[in-house]
């Protein structure tokens, strides 16, 4: 979980290829608190896609502190 001025964010890690599916936990815990909004950290090559309407980031790019998707 992230919180500050940026907004609220559930952030999951993927290391490599993945499905909506395999995002379970990160959209129950969406649905359990509305507030969040849920983003996937993962590779470069899927970071400019969505998944099931899940924003996604390059791990590299939020750890060199580039803005949080809109």
């Amino acid at each position: 979980m992230l919180t500050g001025s940026w907004g609220k964010w559930a952030v999951e890690v993927k290391t490599g290829g993945f499905a909506a599916r395999e995002l379970g936990g990160l959209f129950e815990f969406c649905r359990r608190y509305p507030d969040f909004q849920p983003l996937v950290l993962c590779s470069r090559e899927l970071a400019d896609e969505t998944i099931a309407g899940v924003r996604l980031m390059s791990w590299r790019d939020f750890l060199l502190d580039k803005p949080l998707p809109d």
